[in-house]
């Protein structure tokens, strides 16, 4: 009866483990449709202006799973459309013209980039390559924000999570009587905070909910103003986070971190009324009295992203549990009955 009933667990359990991969297998494309994307789009001429039909593009970066492809209209126009964030290769071809290639082509979180390039008459084995271009601007955003790379939070000085750089925006400070973070002037109830296109608001105080640490980061955007209308429940900021992916290369990193109250000073003397006669008053250091505390944060994990088809299937997958105890030291006073 024993071993029954343990099989049937175990089918049990098996059952539901296959329910769960099959879901996420399932909700793999609406859960990519919901991440924020950028697109680059743009005209191909010729060397007299002429506009090129016809013409192949092809995107390609680190950060996209495979590649965008697009060919241009009757006036030369082409849309790449839900690129991740990154550095890209845009590379333009036609039989009968040269095909160049514009590489370093930054696109940030929700960014619109206008490309318009041209052709020039050649063979068809000739290759143009242009690197170190004047950097593109979003021509079609009135956002007031800012974005900041995995290049740039990096050497900044921060905390552990994402929320501690967000004050590097201008009209975006840490305000303790506002209730956290307040873009200009609201408070920190009416911000709006998302990870990977889902929002981790608190539903209650509006607040953020969930912690994400930097070592998973690869861009942080933050919309003081001029944001679209989609974040319509927000009457102060936009905090958006993308998570770190895999990619065609192996990668992958063991993270350790450690804080507590051995790496703290001694707190300052305080003024206080006296115990045993209120018309004086005398300044104590209350670790002296009662002993320090003692509280230790301890993180250890790995990082580890990679492919599993490549160009077509990644995979990232991060473990970082945190261990912190606190001993705090009692000492009661004598009775004065």
């Amino acid at each position: 009866m024993g071993n029954q009933l343990q099989h049937q667990r175990f089918f049990r359990s098996l059952s539901w483990a296959f329910f769960l991969v099959l879901t996420t297998l399932i909700g793999l494309p609406e859960l990519a449709a919901k991440v924020p994307s950028g697109q680059i789009f743009g005209t191909v001429t010729d060397e007299q202006g002429t506009p090129l039909p016809g013409v192949a593009v092809e995107g390609t970066s680190a950060s996209l799973v495979g590649r965008a492809d697009a060919l241009t209209d009757a006036k030369g126009v082409f849309r790449l459309l839900a690129l991740s964030p990154g550095t890209y290769r845009i590379k333009f071809s036609l039989a009968g013209f040269k095909s160049l290639t514009r590489d370093g082509i930054v696109l940030n979180l929700e960014q619109t980039v206008k490309l318009n390039v041209s052709l020039a008459l050649g063979a068809i084995e000739e290759q143009v390559t242009v690197v170190g271009q004047t950097p593109l601007i979003d021509v079609k955003s009135t956002v007031k924000g800012m974005t900041m790379t995995r290049e740039t939070f990096q050497v900044l000085p921060k905390g552990r999570n994402f929320d501690s750089l967000v004050t590097a925006v201008a009209g975006v400070s840490n305000e303790s009587m506002l209730r956290g973070i307040s873009v200009d002037g609201a408070s920190g109830s009416e911000n709006m905070f998302y990870v990977n296109g889902t929002d981790v608001s608190c539903i209650y105080c509006g607040r953020l909910e969930q912690r994400v640490y930097f070592e998973f980061i690869d861009e942080v955007q933050v919309k003081a103003s001029g944001y679209q209308a989609e974040f319509g429940g927000s009457l102060g900021g936009i905090v958006q986070v993308i998570t770190r992916q895999g990619g065609n290369q192996f990668h992958g990193d063991l993270l350790g971190y450690y804080s507590g109250s051995r790496l703290n000073g001694k707190e300052r003397d305080a003024l206080r009324l006296g115990l045993y006669d209120i018309n004086l008053a005398e300044y104590v250091n209350y670790q002296d009295l009662y002993g320090k505390d003692k509280i230790d944060l301890t993180n250890a994990g790995f990082a580890l992203g990679g492919p599993i088809f490549k160009n077509k299937l990644w995979f990232f997958a991060s473990f970082l549990p945190g261990y912190q105890p606190t001993v705090r030291p009692v000492k009661f006073e004598p009775s004065m009955i």
